[in-house]
């Protein structure tokens, strides 16, 4: 924690940007020096999460946070201005164990905001004290890029911001204004998308490329379009590697030649290779934590007459490539929701191939920009997101329903056609 101390005796405090760093010393010492609540900073002296009113008390104040520009929820710190009746001491927890404690905030939290919260972390702070019991907590919560949060379980108006007062309820032109920030992140992704889409069509790529039938993945988060720093994409040993190709693993190496350019990291195969002989595929990483993967099929289908994608062998590259992308930003600690989008290019005719004789109708245009899967946190499993994107590919080949219910599960086909 650093203090500054100016001649008017106004003391600022920053917690550390890594909770694990703080200390109970340290919030004892915001206690000692009257540390006051404000926009980034709110206290509580208990919150137990089986009382109704606190779980509301929670959700109201993580959302608000979230709307707003970010902050730490300290639980079991005494307010300032009721330091006269409670004292100076923590208000340490005894009553649930740390794990119990986090899980069942993490549930309220979860169950308690829409869209669901996930730009945030729960750190709880054990009794120094010898022989001590019990614990405080912090809850910190990141700027959302996809506010306003809602509280569910709040009646009356259920959006709030905060300012140097504390927590408020929006009012109708608050709210207004939430609402048209998200719009203009609406905006911003497609335009990218639409730009990258035309100069991937156009043969303006990052690495050689032969334009035809080919699938672009595009994993977004939405922080690349705010003011956030950019991402740490080359840490050391890993730079010269970049990220796998946009291929199975049983396709031989999904791993080409790393190049850094103005964008951040390009990996192909195809730098050193003929113009006749391209694989057609690369991976770019942006500075920003935006992904870029282009898989090339129409060269691959040069031994068949008929223009067709596998279900399967779709649904393996995305079993092996998403955890490659997701936990990339993961590690780096890219803010949630992240954005994903496939596209079909110059892929009118194909059909899919559920099986071996079975066949969708064909693809009805030369672009085509499914639906997004939105990974809100990372604790997703990425069979949920795989599932999210091959039902958009279904339904864009023309199926109803269920690909899962209809084909059976992916493994147990792989396994049964010794794929697996």
């Amino acid at each position: 924690m650093t203090i500054i101390k100016c001649k008017n005796f106004t003391v600022v405090t920053v917690l550390s940007s890594d909770l694990e760093d703080i200390s109970a010393e340290d919030l004892e010492r915001l206690i000692e020096i009257g540390v006051p609540e404000r926009t980034e900073l709110e206290f509580k002296y208990m919150l137990d999460p089986g009382r109704e009113g606190h779980k509301k008390n929670l959700v109201k104040e993580v959302t608000s946070f979230a709307n707003t520009s970010g902050g730490d929820l300290l639980i079991g710190i005494p307010d300032p201005d009721d330091v006269d009746h409670l004292g100076l001491s923590l208000n340490w927890i005894t009553d649930y164990t740390r794990d119990e404690y986090k899980l069942k905030l993490e549930d309220i939290i979860r169950t308690g905001t829409q869209p669901q919260l996930s730009s945030h972390e729960i750190h709880t702070i054990p009794n120094p004290n010898q022989g001590g019991a019990g614990f405080v907590a912090i809850v910190r919560i990141q700027q959302s890029m996809i506010s306003p949060h809602r509280a569910t379980n709040s009646s009356g108006k259920p959006f709030y911001g905060r300012n140097s007062a504390g927590t408020y309820s929006y009012d109708v032109e608050q709210l207004r204004e939430q609402l048209i920030e998200q719009y203009r992140l609406t905006e911003e992704i497609e335009s990218f998308l639409a730009d990258r889409i035309a100069k991937i069509r156009a043969g303006n790529t990052p690495a050689p490329y032969e334009t035809g039938p080919s699938i672009i993945l595009h994993v977004i988060p939405a922080t690349a379009f705010g003011l956030q720093p950019e991402v740490d994409i080359s840490p050391g040993e890993n730079e010269m590697k970049g990220l796998p190709l946009f291929h199975r693993n049983s396709s031989g190496s999904h791993y080409g030649r790393a190049r850094r350019n103005v964008d951040g990291i390009v990996n192909s195969k195809d730098f050193q290779r003929d113009d006749e002989d391209l694989w057609s595929e690369y991976t770019q990483l942006y500075r920003d934590g935006r992904i870029e993967a282009v898989h090339s099929f129409h060269l691959r289908n040069e031994r068949v007459e008929e223009d067709r994608v596998g279900f399967l062998t779709l649904y393996e590259i995305l079993r092996d490539r998403i955890p490659d992308y997701l936990g990339f930003l993961a590690d780096r600690k890219v803010q949630t929701p992240i954005f994903l989008y496939m596209t079909f290019i110059e892929s009118k005719g194909y059909v899919l191939a559920k099986g071996r004789r079975n066949r969708t109708d064909r693809l009805d245009r030369d672009v085509a920009t499914l639906p997004s899967a939105t990974v809100e946190s990372y604790d997703t499993p990425y069979s949920e997101i795989i599932k999210d994107l091959l039902q958009e590919v279904w339904h864009a080949f023309g199926e109803f329903g269920d690909p899962y219910d209809t084909l059976g599960e992916p493994e147990d086909r792989l396994s049964e056609n010794g794929r697996r």
